[in-house]
């Protein structure tokens, strides 16, 4: 009689688990159908699409379960793996072997948050130390966003400064709105090489964020380099909290609080679908080879990123390791900075840089575009 009823119990744990790894594989086919469907025609799918790591855990976890439980069941998270497994590359990189470049020329992309503008106490050493790991590094080209400048300012330098210790006599700003006293937000692309010229693509539904590009002439070659904040979920301090794990118990249980969190999120995966088609447009006029720098503030398995994907390369894949990460904030940690580059371009030494001097991680490779 025991062993009958073991044997029932049984039964049931394995059909509960068959049920939830079955919820499992569809919120991993939903995140696979984020990258189709626009969030400006529904959103609602962006949201699985966010949640990805999340869905790919608990697949992971159950291949492993059914390992030991059943392994006929096995072929559910496989099965759903393998069908994904173009994401799975997007967000997991492994590169052996490097490519060899002729002719390198090293691109960086930068969300260096205004440099810690309003970060009174220690601004001062968090800009010093931007501008010393970029002397280290030495880039020849670098696309900055939330680049800050004060015009003849002399309390908190940054673009004299810049020009001067990275030896860069070539840039291209476009700040997006004033702030007092001659203060200037917005994107920036400083190159050793000479910029023939610049261009701007504006986006209609957000004035805050901009994208530029610079046409940039490397020996007797010219790359178009494009460079992009695109929107942010713009998040207050009140939202932020629901991510902290040392916040009050009572903060989780406002539902107001995650209706206007929700609400926030869908709005910014609408706003990103229109600003990112609208560039795209612009990559497919470009008479040159194409580099895309950005905080394309999207991760991986997105709309966005596939819109990119669709007709360039991106670099992480190409020749970078490890899990793809560049946003240390407090919301999760995701990859939403990215160097993508047409297919024509080859990258070698994709890295993500290991420093905390803004809340976003300098991303960088090196390119030939022969």
């Amino acid at each position: 009689m025991k062993a009958s009823e073991n044997n029932l119990k049984s039964n049931w744990f394995v059909r509960i688990l068959l049920w939830l790894n079955i919820l499992v594989s569809a919120g991993m086919f939903a995140s696979y159908l984020a990258t189709h469907i626009s969030p400006a025609d529904f959103a609602w799918f962006a949201f699985f699409g966010l949640s990805y790591p999340v869905w790919l855990l608990f697949t992971l976890i159950f291949l492993v379960l059914w390992l030991f439980i059943k392994r006929k069941w096995m072929l559910i998270p496989a099965i759903t793996l393998l069908l994904g497994f173009n994401h799975l590359r997007h967000f997991v990189a492994f590169t052996l072997i490097q490519p060899d470049l002729i002719k390198p020329v090293k691109i960086m992309s930068f969300n260096v948050k205004i440099f810690n503008l309003y970060d009174l106490e220690n601004r001062t050493e968090k800009r010093n130390g931007i501008f010393q790991f970029l002397k280290d590094e030495n880039p020849e080209i670098i696309c900055f966003q939330e680049f800050y400048h004060q015009e003849g300012g002399k309390e908190f330098v940054t673009k004299d400064t810049m020009v001067k210790i990275l030896e860069m006599d070539y840039y291209h700003e476009r700040y997006t709105h004033k702030m007092l006293d001659e203060k200037y937000f917005g994107v920036a692309t400083f190159s050793k090489y000479p910029i023939i010229s610049k261009g701007e693509i504006p986006f209609s539904n957000d004035k805050n964020n901009f994208c530029i590009y610079s046409d940039i002439v490397i020996e007797k070659d010219t790359v178009r380099v494009f460079n992009a904040h695109i929107g942010s979920i713009r998040f207050q301090q009140d939202d932020y909290e629901l991510f902290d794990e040392n916040a009050e118990e009572d903060r989780y249980a406002d539902t107001e609080d995650e209706k206007r969190i929700v609400q926030r999120l869908k709005s910014a995966f609408e706003k990103r679908a229109l600003q990112i088609e609208t560039i795209m447009a612009e990559v497919e006029k470009s008479p040159y080879p194409v580099i895309f720098c950005g905080d394309v503030n999207d991760t991986p398995v997105s709309y966005c990123y596939r819109q990119l994907n669709n007709q360039l390369n991106d670099a992480f894949v190409e020749s970078g390791n490890g899990i793809g990460r560049s946003y240390i904030g407090k919301m999760p940690a995701n990859r939403i900075d990215y160097i993508f580059h047409s297919p024509s371009v080859i990258s070698a030494n994709f890295t993500t840089h290991d420093v905390e001097f803004s809340d976003h991680s300098p991303i960088s490779c090196e390119v030939d575009i022969n």
